[in-house]
């Protein structure tokens, strides 16, 4: 699922009848489920909804350290990625164009690192403990540099073996001194692993170890093996998996697990800023000023206080009543889903920050 964290907006499973069946109760330009006419009474806005979590307010931060992207691109240059694919492009070759692209364009306040195996020695067995062993950090964490990191990707080709699990393990090492900023690791393999070690249970420890860190997995031209070893580390990694044929869908992979990256960043910093806590409140609060607004006019209409407040009537308050009913189960179903979501997510962004 490569959709982006769901606390922006999430839309009704059912929306207002068009029809003018409700009256002046009819409208609900910002579905938040209360008439556009009952808003402007009890002041709120009719166009926009107030509980909606848009953007995170940097005047509101109180976790800065938390801000910090990093990203740690672990690319595979084992034998089998000086391939060609479909389209009769280099496999190593494409990913290095694709990784390159992607950060020449990202954010300039993002650090990106550049992990590489598989390019010592051969993929002959003589050669297999050099090529596992041979695990290098190729460009160090830190603000992105094009002209440095095109010398630094001219440098290897795909020759040899495929440590993921040592890589994850090397990794600890990387973000060393950034344990507790936003870490992601971005996989980029069209092999399974070879040198003996357990890729899954070794993304597991990374994320069971005391570093904030989501791991994305990118399956490039692989095969079923793989695909579902790949997908078992995204999947305990808190990542996503992504998979690529050839060179434009490995591009386009690149650059959606680098935007999916900065989405979910965004989203975490607003969490550990308790903006869930807010949002949960501001929902809490408005309904319970529409159900206050529905019991006075509903006193006023059936005449219990002994006086109708302005123009209000019977027939206005079954207007009002009938709107409501049709309403509130949407409201309700709204409302459930953006606190499940809400607290799925606050609950795993303090898991990792507690690690």
């Amino acid at each position: 699922n490569n959709q982006p964290s769901p606390i922006h907006k999430i839309s009704p499973t059912q929306t207002p009848n068009p029809e003018n069946r409700f009256g002046i109760y009819t409208k609900d330009a910002d579905f938040d489920c209360i008439p556009d006419s009952v808003e402007k009474e009890i002041g709120l806005d009719p166009n926009k909804d107030e509980c909606i979590l848009r953007d995170c307010d940097p005047e509101k931060k109180r976790n800065a350290k938390y801000d910090q992207v990093n990203v740690l691109f672990i690319l595979d240059s084992s034998g089998s990625m000086a391939a060609n694919t479909t389209d009769g492009k280099n496999k190593i070759e494409a990913a290095k164009e694709a990784i390159s692209s992607y950060i020449a364009q990202a954010p300039e306040n993002v650090n990106y690192g550049l992990m590489v195996y598989g390019h010592k020695g051969s993929n002959s067995p003589t050669d297999r403990p050099l090529s596992c062993a041979g695990i290098e950090v190729l460009y160090p964490l830190g603000k992105p540099n094009k002209q440095e990191l095109l010398k630094v990707i001219a440098k290897f080709s795909a020759t040899g073996w495929t440590p993921i699990a040592d890589s994850f393990e090397k990794s600890t090492t990387v973000f060393s001194g950034h344990e507790d900023e936003n870490n992601h690791i971005i996989l980029v393999s069209d092999g399974e692993e070879t040198c003996g070690g357990d890729p899954v249970t070794a993304a597991k420890s990374l994320k069971d170890k005391k570093i904030v860190v989501q791991i994305d997995a990118i399956g490039f031209a692989v095969d079923a093996k793989t695909k579902s070893q790949l997908e078992s580390i995204a999947q305990v990694g808190g990542g996503k998996y992504y998979e690529a044929i050839d060179a434009a869908g490995l591009n386009e992979a690149i650059k959606t697990a680098g935007q999916n990256v900065m989405i979910e960043a965004k989203f975490r910093s607003c969490l550990v800023d308790a903006y869930i806590k807010e949002l949960l409140n501001c929902q809490s609060d408005r309904t319970l000023k529409f159900t206050k607004y529905v019991g006075t006019q509903m006193d006023a209409a059936l005449g219990i206080r002994g006086h109708k407040l302005g123009e209000f009537s019977m027939e206005q308050y079954n207007l009002l009543k009938a709107s409501w009913d049709h309403l509130n189960p949407v409201c309700q179903a709204i409302q459930q889903q953006t606190s499940d979501a809400a607290k799925k997510a606050q609950s795993e962004a303090e898991k990792q920050l507690t690690q």
